[in-house]
């Protein structure tokens, strides 16, 4: 008799491809491959796109609503096996503790609340930049203007502690749900990193059942190389730093930024820096492309002098590992998952002081040809262990039930 299982499809309508989605959808063009039968649950307030269409009409996957009122009744009775679940926070506003199935839940991170410490909202991004790398610079306000701010300044002050404290509460508040189910027999948690486990634990309290880490699957380890459709003649002959995700706020694009200027300084411009994002700077020596396929990526990092990554958390952290895989070595942040996943492959700096990156780069500038080599061997180590650990992830999915 074939295993039932439901698998996550919520996390799959997110609208733009993310680390979790890309992870949720490796598993899955995996898992349908296996002797299974699959279900997909779904949210119905959330389209459906053609993407999604497509894969489901291909393998002829049945969808259940998580909305249906009668939904959780509706999976105990079809008597499923395993319920895959790609990213926990996508569940968030569910109760899933009814349900009486087996229960594997990635939880790749906990970066919403391990951020409050700095006051670092995602859904505020690039507002740390500062007024004098923007293109468009503000005139220089007239005495009358100066002195409303200054007696203003309280006031937007309270109002920004008022709306940090609600996004606190809101943040604590939208967790309960995966406190409650993780404490259950039948869950359970797999995450991608030694950091994660011990956050989540921190944050939400133990599990029932051990967290599992498994190191989180890449597709093919290397990118299509092909159909670049930006202007390559742009990189030509260049030497340039590759920064990726910089209109995310945890991607801490301003100590980059903030110290550039040195940078070119010191090696008297003889680098570039290349920087993927919707972001506006005036910078010399910098090229912005706003959005990038597959493809396009493949070539920067292949041709990429050396990528920054100066992230303030990561659960694993793909573009470092991503980079070694065409001997292109990293200058990265060293802090939560980053030195575990990344070894001794990288010059470490501290995300905090832009004078310590500056001094990682020129490090990498002095000795890029050992980073070249350690980078190789620290993406072999990786693939090998991300093989190992997907199979023992299907192991968890397609074992017993509960």
């Amino acid at each position: 008799m074939l295993k039932k299982i439901l698998f996550d499809f919520i996390t799959l309508q997110d609208d733009v491809i993310n680390g979790g989605m890309f992870y949720t959808q490796k598993i899955f063009y995996e898992i349908v491959n296996k002797d299974v039968e699959i279900y997909g649950l779904y949210d119905g307030n959330i389209p459906i796109s053609e993407r999604i269409r497509t894969i489901l009409n291909m393998h002829k996957i049945a969808l259940i609503d998580i909305r249906d009122r009668n939904v959780y009744e509706t999976i105990n009775n079809m008597q499923i096996d395993t319920f895959f679940i790609g990213i926990a926070q996508r569940y968030n506003s569910f109760d899933l503790c009814d349900l009486k199935c087996k229960i594997v839940i990635v939880c790749h991170d906990l970066f919403d609340m391990s951020l409050e410490y700095f006051k670092i909202l995602q859904s505020d991004p690039l507002k740390t930049f500062t007024k004098k790398y923007l293109i468009r610079k503000r005139q220089k306000r007239n005495k009358i203007k100066l002195i409303l701010m200054f007696l203003l300044y309280p006031l937007v002050l309270l109002r920004r502690y008022i709306r940090q404290k609600k996004e606190q509460k809101r943040t604590m508040h939208n967790y309960e749900n995966l406190k409650k189910l993780i404490i259950q027999d039948n869950v359970f948690v797999v995450t991608d990193s030694e950091y994660s486990k011990y956050s989540i634990e921190y944050f939400l309290g133990t599990p029932k059942n051990k967290i599992k880490v498994f190191y989180a699957p890449f597709s093919n380890g290397k990118f299509e190389e092909n159909a670049v459709t930006f202007n390559e003649s742009l990189l030509k002959d260049k030497k340039y730093f590759l920064l990726i995700s910089m209109d995310r706020s945890t991607k801490n694009a301003i100590l980059f930024i903030e110290q550039w200027e040195k940078v070119c300084l010191y090696t008297n411009y003889e680098y570039d820096c290349v920087l993927i994002g919707k972001i506006k700077v005036n910078m010399k020596n910098c090229i912005i492309l706003e959005e990038v396929d597959s493809s396009e990526l493949a070539y920067l990092y292949k041709n990429a002098f050396a990528l920054v990554y100066p992230s303030f958390a990561e659960g694993f952290g793909y573009p470092p590992i991503e980079a070694a895989a065409y001997g292109t070595p990293s200058i990265c942040s060293n802090v939560t998952s980053i030195p575990e996943i990344c070894g001794d492959m990288p010059v470490y700096f501290s995300p905090f002081y832009q004078e310590d990156l500056f001094r990682a780069m020129i490090k990498m500038m002095e000795n890029r040809d050992i980073y070249v080599e350690k980078a190789k061997q620290r993406f072999l180590e990786v693939i090998h262990r991300q093989k190992e650990d997907l199979e023992k992830l299907f192991d968890l999915i397609l074992g017993e039930r509960i």
